[in-house]
C-alpha cells in the first residue's frame, strides 16, 4: 500500500489540489449570496425612509362651495388658499370674495368652503393698523399661535397669552373657541369678543 502511494504520489497531490480549488469555488458564491441577502433589508429600509420624507412634503385639502371643481387635492406644504382655488378650477361667478382669505397658509386635512353671494358666513376679521385705519386679515390659530401672535389680539395681554399657551401645552389642542373658557382669567364675555379674531384651524 505504501509503495502504491509512493508510486502514485503525484496523482494524489493533483487530486488534492483539484479538490481544494473546487471547495473554494463552492464556498465563494455562498458568501457572496449571504452578503447580498444581508444588504437587501437595509436597502428596503432606506427606500421606506425616503418615501416617508417624500410623503411629508405634501398636504391634502378639501375645498367645497363656489369653485368650479370641488374635491380633495394634494398640494405642497407651503401652499396658500389661492393655490388650491386655482387647482380647483377657480372661483365661480357666484363666489363671495369677502369671506375668503386667498393669502392664508394651508394646513393638512384642512377643509375650505367658498361661500356664494348672499350665503351667510363669517366675514374676515378687521385689524387696526398703526395709523388707526383698518384692514382685512386672517384669524389667528390658537393651536399654533405664539405668545407674540396672541398679544396682537385686542383684549389679550401678556398674562392671558401665557395662560392660553400653557393650557394648550398641558391639556392638548383646542377643539373649539369655547374651550378658552377653561383658561384661567378668560370668561364667557371675553370669549365672545375673541371669536372675531381667533380660530382653531
Amino acid at each position: 500500500m505504501i509503495e502504491l502511494l509512493k508510486k502514485h504520489k503525484n496523482y494524489f497531490l493533483i487530486a488534492i489540489a483539484i479538490f481544494g480549488v473546487i471547495l473554494i469555488y463552492v464556498c465563494l458564491p455562498e458568501e457572496q449570496a449571504e452578503e447580498i441577502t444581508t444588504n437587501q433589508p437595509v436597502n428596503k429600509e432606506e427606500k421606506t425612509e425616503k418615501e416617508t420624507v417624500k410623503k411629508s412634503n405634501d398636504i391634502y385639502i378639501d375645498i367645497k362651495g363656489a369653485v368650479r371643481s370641488p374635491g380633495v387635492y394634494k398640494l405642497p406644504v407651503d401652499a396658500r388658499v389661492q393655490d388650491v382655488v386655482k387647482i380647483a378650477g377657480g372661483l365661480t361667478g357666484e363666489a363671495d370674495n369677502s369671506k375668503l382669505n386667498l393669502a392664508e397658509k394651508l394646513k393638512d386635512e384642512m377643509s375650505i368652503y367658498v361661500y356664494k353671494k348672499g350665503e351667510e358666513g363669517p366675514e374676515l376679521p378687521v385689524n387696526k393698523t398703526e395709523d388707526g385705519a383698518t384692514s382685512s386679515g386672517e384669524k389667528i390659530n390658537i393651536n399654533s399661535a405664539t405668545k407674540a401672535d396672541l398679544q396682537q389680539v385686542p383684549g389679550i395681554g401678556d398674562s392671558k397669552a401665557t395662560a392660553i399657551i400653557e393650557y394648550r401645552e398641558k391639556e392638548g389642542l383646542y377643539q373649539t373657541i369655547e374651550d378658552l373658557k377653561n383658561v384661567s382669567g378668560i370668561g364667557e364675555k371675553t370669549v365672545e369678543k375673541l371669536k372675531e379674531y381667533l380660530d382653531v384651524n
